[in-house]
């Protein structure tokens, strides 16, 4: 037997978007100006540290310029106010900047 707590997270759900339900989407609270700032700051900041680590370590690792498009994009979805999108995109990168560490010495900390 699964317990669930109220309020929590619904395993599964969050995997399916909204459209899946159509009847719900016109019940669901529009996102809070609170929460928009609060994704526009972590989106920021999570952008501009990506950008002083790759500053940082392409002239050791020239082939991390290959995560550039990736970065551009989550820029391209922030300037558009695509908060949760542009988080994602940057975590994808930063994905694919985790492995390259792995593979070559020399890389600063993430």
């Amino acid at each position: 037997m699964t317990a669930y707590t109220v309020g929590g997270p619904v395993p599964g759900l969050a995997a399916w978007p909204v459209e899946t339900f159509p009847e719900w989407s016109a019940t669901l609270p529009a996102r809070s100006a609170v929460t928009e700032d609060a994704l526009r700051q972590q989106a920021a900041a999570l952008l501009q540290h990506v950008y002083r680590w790759l500053d940082a370590a392409i002239p050791v690792a020239p082939q991390l310029v290959a995560v550039v498009p990736m970065l551009v994009t989550a820029v391209h979805l922030y300037q558009a106010r695509e908060y949760p999108a542009c988080l994602n995109q940057v975590q994808v990168a930063i994905g694919a900047l985790q492995q390259a560490r792995a593979t070559v010495p020399g890389l600063p900390p993430l």
